[in-house]
């Protein structure tokens, strides 16, 4: 009987320890605590001749960009398709097409990207089209965007 007492001492402590550390790690996850924003903040990577400066994402799905022409000559920004998580690229490019000088940056508008919760992260994959107006070749940008939801 002994053995059978001090075995069940046993699980009751570690059944217990093991609950609290579940519920802590629960607690956490809902603070937000492992929500990728938090550590990433707001970042851009991967574009290389039509820059992304600057940007912003609302919840009613309406994206900011604040684009640089690193093109070498003037370009004309056709379209923006905007894919976050595992949705289809969405989008549309509000007054296309954008022009922007050689050198320059201009602020464009997408919308109908999505409807979001203000606060959260976001990672976005950005796909910018547009014309070299020198050489009339059409070409395609991509990158990366990760902030929170505005």
């Amino acid at each position: 009987m002994v053995k059978a007492q001090s075995g069940m001492d046993f699980l009751m402590t570690y059944g217990w320890a093991l609950l609290i550390v579940v519920i802590v790690i629960g607690a956490l996850f809902g603070l937000g605590i492992f929500d990728e924003g938090t550590f990433v903040g707001n970042k851009a990577s991967g574009f290389t001749n039509i820059g992304v400066k600057d940007w912003q994402l609302t919840s009613n799905g309406q994206l900011q960009l604040l684009l640089q022409n690193n093109v070498g000559s003037d370009v004309n920004i056709t379209a923006i398709n905007v894919t976050i998580g595992n949705n289809n690229p969405t989008g549309t490019l509000q007054n296309a097409p954008v022009t922007i000088a050689n050198g320059k940056t201009q602020t464009v508008t997408v919308t109908g990207v999505g409807t979001f919760q203000a606060g959260k992260s976001y990672s976005a994959q950005i796909q910018i089209r547009y014309v070299n107006l020198k050489s009339n070749f059409n070409a395609t940008d991509t990158g990366t965007i990760t902030g929170k939801v505005q």
